[in-house]
């Protein structure tokens, strides 16, 4: 019974313990050694479903903690995207003056007469073929 929910993964872990601790007890009632209980094939079972269990469950808390990371840096990339953001803004209102001036000042670019061709790119000669 597979699950995306850590809530249901806890369930689970908690009924493998409950299935456990019956079948240990069950097995001391019989009068069986704690050392022949380990080597009971039901108890490994539920031993092995449960240490299953407890990776899904570390997995669910750290994909957790990921997340919050990511979360974290993306906040803190956009306010540092956007704080540098305003003081440029604020440094071009103080320049662009400054900026209109000097390009009225620049001459303009040169435009070729009416008369005059323009120039076409020289297409590359083609290699002979080698003999």
């Amino acid at each position: 019974m597979s699950s995306k929910s850590k809530e249901v993964r806890l369930e689970q872990r908690r009924v493998l313990e409950k299935k456990l601790e019956l079948r240990l007890s069950k097995l001391a009632s019989l009068g069986v050694s704690s050392e022949k209980a380990k080597i009971d094939p039901l108890v490994k079972k539920l031993r092995s479903q449960i240490r299953e269990t407890n990776l899904r469950i570390a997995a669910f808390d750290k994909n957790a903690e990921k997340v919050l990371a990511m979360k974290q840096a993306k906040e803190k990339k956009l306010a540092e995207k956007l704080a540098p953001k305003e003081e440029h803004e604020a440094q071009e209102k103080e320049s662009k003056p400054k900026k209109k001036a000097a390009s009225a000042e620049k001459e303009p670019k040169k435009k070729p007469a009416e008369g005059e061709a323009q120039k076409k790119p020289r297409k590359k000669k083609e290699e002979a073929p080698a003999q």
